[in-house]
């Protein structure tokens, strides 16, 4: 970051022909009206600005902005804070009498509409049924992956090498496709999970009234949790009768761009590990707590489910997964695991559900870190659960996971304040699936702005918030379908096969980074963008191709954190309470 003397360019400006080429960078789906409301305006000419209502009464005057310079994008920009706006409305921004941008909307449902679409997405994601059109609209589809008759890897002939093995099978139906394919993996649904139901704890009655238009087989469940429901019922279907738990559920190679019912390739699932099963028992637990109150009987299936796996993850603490030779579809593990962030994470969720000693002791011997959160990392996951609840885990444990999270928040917020963009964010958050880390930087906040109640941390999520629906320096919302210009050709195999011009709504895509492992090196894998995002600045390396996996990608990990943070902010913003948060006056 550099703040640069904006002196001579207002002098310069004077002579100058009031040609404005720049676009306002705003939140696209506008302000509650008690957030914080900044406004980006690339360039350097020093103008000031007038915001005036659709009336053409000018309601506040904002004078010349320091020019600050963004290393991530390599841009001059000037940040603008209407913040003192609050009364609903549509206003729009003038400078030299001339507007400039999109009209800004003010209005106290602002992230309802987002938080309802980033959660019915997950219904679009449903394996093993037709999507019908009177929940599905123009996106109905017919049926595809029943998996009621998976193969177990390494029983078949094909897979174990032996001439006439009898290849044994499970059922394995129900769950989310992951991401821009059709498979369905258990880690990245641990993460995913847990992500959504933490929203339901924290904001019951925010999320008791979230109608998400889905079908809905128990009656007493609210929308949000029957969703989450059809992929818990699909994660206890992966459990083997010793506990332990199968990584995933694919194809032996990635399909085609073809909807579900046309990618006919055997499925299999793949190989139990010790990840999968502390994912699986993190997930479940925290399930059986949020459960127990609709449906005791499924809550302590789900419980017994997570102990057993639990204990499966002691007796085999090495048993990384590898991936096979033969199977070319998400691997979902990292060099250098050890599966410690795992233990810590399961060890929280199944001592909150039982309050055995066993699980303490876990927490006490394996401590708590500043990392993540991602699906590579749970660590944080477990630091939210134990810094949030003093009175389960004690003041020793919670205090200390306390201090974690606050130097994190204060980390990020720092960033967030020298930012060109001001933008949360961390160097190393530049990698694959950088709008999640945003999103997930967003909600570490949120647990600051719970613990302490400063207004700080919240306006640190507002701001993650602003720049995934259009504080960005493409000026364009990442989220399909919501904003003045979102993406058009996301790497989602339904939408590429569905002969619909329109993207499935609610993805947030995967978002820029310099990652560029889509490239097409020498033109001779056909799986390969020939186009790929080709800036070398890590804020501008995002291009709308459905080729570019790795920057247009969707997947459930990163939905997960967008409709937490829309929601949470919706929720708190409408007066609703979590801790120490208590709206906002």
């Amino acid at each position: 970051m550099k703040i640069i003397n904006i002196k001579n360019s207002i002098l310069a400006s004077l002579f100058a022909i009031p040609v404005f080429a720049a676009t306002p960078a705003i939140n696209q789906m506008g302000f509650a009206p008690k957030a914080e409301k900044i406004i980006i305006i690339p360039g350097n000419d020093g103008y000031p600005v007038e915001v005036r209502n659709l009336s053409g009464k000018k309601v506040l005057d904002l004078k010349p902005s320091l020019v600050w310079e963004w290393e991530y994008s390599n841009e001059e920009v000037q940040i603008y804070d209407i913040s003192k706006i609050t009364t609903p409305g549509t206003y729009r921004l003038f400078r030299n009498g001339a507007y400039l941008g999109n009209p800004i909307e003010i209005k106290e449902d602002a992230y309802r509409e987002v938080t309802q679409a980033a959660f019915k997405w997950f219904y679009f994601q449903r394996a093993s049924m037709a999507l019908e059109p009177k929940y599905a609209g123009k996106w109905a589809r017919a049926a595809g992956q029943m998996d009621n008759k998976v193969i177990i890897y390494g029983t078949d002939a094909l897979t174990s090498g032996k001439k006439n093995a009898k290849a044994k099978y499970m059922n394995s139906s129900k769950g989310w496709y992951d991401a821009g394919d059709y498979g369905k993996y258990i880690v990245n649904s641990g993460i995913t999970v847990y992500t959504i139901l933490q929203l339901y704890e924290h904001f019951p009655e925010f999320v008791d009234k979230l109608s998400l238009n889905i079908p809905n087989t128990s009656k007493n469940l609210p929308d949000l949790l029957e969703e989450v429901k059809y992929n818990l019922d699909w994660m206890l279907t992966m459990q083997d009768k010793d506990g332990g738990v199968y990584h995933k559920v694919t194809t032996l190679k990635f399909g085609g761009s073809v909807l579900p019912e046309s990618d006919v390739a055997d499925r299999y699932a793949i190989i139990k590990n010790v990840t999968a099963s502390l994912d699986f028992a993190g997930a479940l637990a925290q399930a059986s707590v949020v459960y127990s109150k609709f449906d005791k009987a499924y809550a302590d299936k789900m419980l017994k489910a997570a102990e057993k796996a639990w204990a499966w993850a002691k007796k085999n603490p090495k048993a990384i997964y590898k991936q096979p030779d033969d199977v070319q579809t998400g691997s979902y593990v990292h060099d250098g695991e050890d599966a410690m962030d795992e233990f810590r994470f399961a060890a929280g969720e199944l001592y909150n559900a039982t309050k055995k000693e066993e699980y303490l002791n876990e927490l006490k011997t394996n401590p708590m870190n500043g990392n993540g959160p991602w699906w590579g990392d749970m660590n944080m996951l477990g630091i939210y659960r134990v810094a949030t609840g003093a009175t389960i885990f004690g003041d020793s444990l919670s205090k200390a996971a306390e201090k974690i999270l606050i130097d994190e928040a204060n980390s990020l917020k720092a960033e967030g304040d020298t930012s060109g963009y001001r933008l949360p964010m961390h160097k190393w958050n530049w990698n694959w699936g950088s709008n999640s880390a945003v999103a997930n930087n967003g909600i570490i906040l949120l647990h600051a702005y719970y613990i302490t109640g400063n207004v700080a941390y919240l306006n640190g999520a507002q701001k993650c918030l602003d720049y995934l629906l259009g504080k960005n320096p493409f000026e364009m919302s990442y989220v399909t379908g919501f904003g003045y210009r979102s993406p058009r050709n996301p790497h989602h195999r339904p939408s590429e096969g569905d002969l619909v011009d329109d993207p499935v709504p609610g993805m947030l895509v995967g978002g820029p980074h310099l990652g560029k492992q889509d490239i097409n090196l020498d033109g001779t894998e056909n799986w390969k963008c020939p186009n790929y995002a080709s800036s070398d600045m890590p804020a501008l390396a995002y291009l709308d191709d459905r080729c570019s996996y790795a920057t247009n990608e969707v997947a459930i990990n990163w939905n997960a954190p967008l409709g937490y943070l829309a929601g949470a902010l919706q929720a708190i913003y409408e007066g609703n309470n979590f801790m120490k948060g208590k709206g906002l006056k």
